[in-house]
């Protein structure tokens, strides 16, 4: 969730491959929260954006901006899953659970149901 810049040089750093990570959830696209995921998306190629439409399209108005790169060339280099509100997506023999929560911004919020 929202990972932090530079994250993938940490794991590294403690012995884990950053290749592991293959989903990202991103909860609203302030610098803190969506940095470490567009620097993930560049290094590591195809993960899976998870998100909502709304907060999709802002991350790639604002990282085409930033980058000079067109949101077309930006959408080939991740994998994008549409979340929807309310509606628990299956995730690794659990549930996930999104909600909007309380921001200046449209902000994600979720919960984590495991086996049950």
């Amino acid at each position: 969730v929202d990972p932090p810049p530079y994250s993938s040089r940490y794991l590294r750093l403690y012995g884990i491959a950053p290749t592991l990570i293959r989903e990202v959830i991103l909860t609203h696209c302030h610098a803190d929260h969506d940095a470490g995921t567009f620097q993930k998306i560049l290094e590591e190629h195809r993960v899976t954006l998870m998100t909502t439409p709304v907060i999709f399209q802002s991350f790639l108005r604002k990282y085409s901006a930033i980058s000079g790169f067109s949101k077309n060339f930006l959408q080939k280099l991740f994998i994008f899953r549409p979340v929807t509100i309310g509606e628990p997506i299956p995730a690794h023999g659990g549930k996930l659970n999104f909600f909007y929560s309380l921001h200046s911004i449209p902000c994600l919020g979720l919960e984590v149901f495991c086996k049950g």
